[in-house]
C-alpha cells in the first residue's frame, strides 16, 4: 500500500516536473517568436522608409540636399556590416576610385609587398572575391620607407568619437586622397569601418555624399563572436576596447560611457599596449566585452543615422523591394547606380544566450538617444555650423521596439 502510494506520488512529481519544463520551453519559444516578429517589423519599416525616399527625396533629412555629380562618396559602417561588399561594388566601375579603409592601422607602414599580399583570398574574411588587392589604390601614395602619405597612427581609434575638434592633419590627409582621385578624372569613394562615430565631423569638414551602412545589433555581435568560435579571431571583439582605450572623447561621450559603467577603462596611447590589453579583456571578461561592444556601436550608429544623407540597413539589400527603393534613391539624389542582385545578408534569430547582449544593446540605445539629443542642443546653440537636427522625442518603448533589428 505504501509502495503504491509512493509510486503514484513519484509519478505525479515527475509529471509536474515535465509540465514545468514544457512551460519554461514554451515561454522561451514565445520570447523568440516575439523577437523574430519585431525584427521582421523593423526591417519592413526600413524598406518602407526607403520606398518613401523615392517619391519624397528629402524626407530623411527634412531639407533639400544637392550634390555635384562628381562629389566624393563617404561610406561609414561598423565592422561586419557588409562594407567591403558595398565598397567593391563602386570599385568595379571605372568612373570611381574607391579607397579601402582609409583609417586602417596597416596604412601607417604599408608597402608594395603588403599591398600584394593583402587579398580577399589571404584570410577567411567572408568577403567577395576581389580582382585586385584591398589597398591597390594606395600604391601611388606611399612614402619611400613605407606608409601612406599623410596617415597618422591616431586616425583609426583616437578620433573615432571625436566630432568637435578640427583635426587639421586628418582633414589634410583625406583631402589629399580626394584630390588624388579627382586628378585622375575619377569620382572618389571611401569605404570606412572606423568613421561611424565621427560622421558629424565628416559632414562639417568633408563635403560630399555621406552614407551610413548599418546592420542590426545582434547581427554585428553574432558575426563577431562566431568568428571567435570558428577561427579564434578576436579582432572584431577587441575593436570597441581599442576605441575606448585610445580615444580622447568629447565631454558628452565621456558622460554617456560613465552612465554605462565604462568610464574607468585605462587610457593607452601606445597601440601595441592597447591591443594586448583588449585581447586580455576579451579572454577574461565576456560580460564586459558584450557591454563595451553594445555601448560603442549603439552610440556610433545613433550618431551616424542622424547625420548622414542616407542610411542603408544592409539587410534590406537582400530583398527585392529594398534594392529597388534604394536604387531609385541613389540614382535620383546622388547620381549613383549599383547592382545589388547578389547581396545575401543573413538575419540572425535570437537565442537564449543572446539575452544579456540584447539587454545591453537596449540600454545603450536609450542612453545614446538621450545623450546625443542633449549634445545636439548644446552644440547647435554654441556653433551654428554644427549639423544639428530638430529634437525627436524618443520614449523607452519606441527604442525597445527597435532593438532587435536596430539598423542604425
Amino acid at each position: 500500500m505504501r509502495s503504491g502510494t509512493l509510486r503514484r506520488r513519484m509519478q505525479r512529481l515527475a509529471l509536474g516536473l515535465r509540465l514545468g519544463n514544457l512551460h519554461i520551453r514554451s515561454r522561451r519559444m514565445k520570447v523568440k517568436l516575439r523577437m523574430l516578429g519585431r525584427r521582421r517589423e523593423a526591417l519592413m519599416q526600413d524598406i518602407a522608409r526607403l520606398q518613401t525616399a523615392v517619391t519624397e527625396p528629402t524626407a530623411d533629412t527634412g531639407v533639400a540636399v544637392s550634390h555635384a555629380p562628381d562629389a566624393p562618396i563617404w561610406i561609414h559602417a561598423p565592422w561586419r556590416a557588409g562594407s567591403t561588399y558595398v565598397w567593391s561594388k563602386f570599385r568595379a566601375q571605372d568612373r570611381y576610385l574607391a579607397f579601402y579603409e582609409p583609417f586602417h592601422e596597416v596604412l601607417e607602414g604599408l608597402t608594395r609587398d603588403d599591398i600584394a599580399r593583402s587579398t580577399s583570398a589571404s584570410w577567411p574574411s567572408g568577403h567577395p572575391l576581389l580582382q585586385a588587392p584591398y589597398y591597390q589604390e594606395y600604391s601611388g601614395l606611399l612614402n619611400p620607407g613605407g606608409g601612406v602619405r599623410g596617415f597618422q597612427f591616431t586616425f583609426p581609434y583616437a578620433h573615432y568619437l571625436a566630432n568637435e575638434a578640427p583635426l587639421r592633419e586628418q582633414q589634410a590627409y583625406l583631402r589629399a586622397l580626394v584630390e588624388y582621385a579627382q586628378a585622375q578624372g575619377r569620382r572618389p569613394v571611401f569605404g570606412f569601418c572606423r568613421s561611424l562615430g565621427r560622421v558629424p565631423w565628416f559632414k562639417r569638414y568633408m563635403p560630399g555624399v555621406h552614407i551610413a551602412l548599418t546592420r542590426d545589433g545582434l547581427g554585428l555581435w553574432r558575426s563577431a563572436i562566431d568568428r571567435q568560435a570558428r577561427y579564434g579571431d578576436t579582432y572584431f571583439l577587441t575593436r570597441p576596447f581599442m576605441i575606448l582605450f585610445a580615444g580622447r572623447h568629447d565631454a558628452w561621450i565621456t558622460a554617456y560611457l560613465a552612465d554605462l559603467g565604462l568610464a574607468n577603462l585605462a587610457y593607452h596611447s601606445d597601440m601595441g599596449r592597447a591591443t594586448r590589453a583588449a585581447e586580455r579583456l576579451v579572454a577574461a571578461d565576456p560580460d564586459l566585452t558584450a557591454r563595451a561592444f553594445a555601448a560603442v556601436f549603439a552610440l556610433a550608429i545613433t550618431i551616424a543615422q542622424r547625420h548622414c544623407d542616407l542610411t542603408i540597413p544592409v539587410e534590406t539589400l537582400s530583398t527585392l523591394a529594398g534594392r529597388r527603393a534604394l536604387n531609385a534613391t541613389l540614382i535620383g539624389r546622388f547620381n549613383i547606380a549599383i547592382d545589388w542582385q547578389d547581396c545575401r545578408i543573413p538575419v540572425y534569430a535570437a537565442r537564449p544566450e543572446d539575452s544579456a547582449f540584447l539587454g545591453y544593446w537596449e540600454r545603450a540605445l536609450i542612453h545614446a538617444e538621450v545623450c546625443h539629443e542633449a549634445w545636439l542642443q548644446e552644440a547647435g546653440a554654441r556653433d551654428p555650423r554644427t549639423p544639428a537636427a530638430a529634437p525627436v522625442p524618443v520614449s523607452r518603448g519606441q527604442v525597445a521596439r527597435r532593438i532587435l533589428t536596430e539598423p542604425g
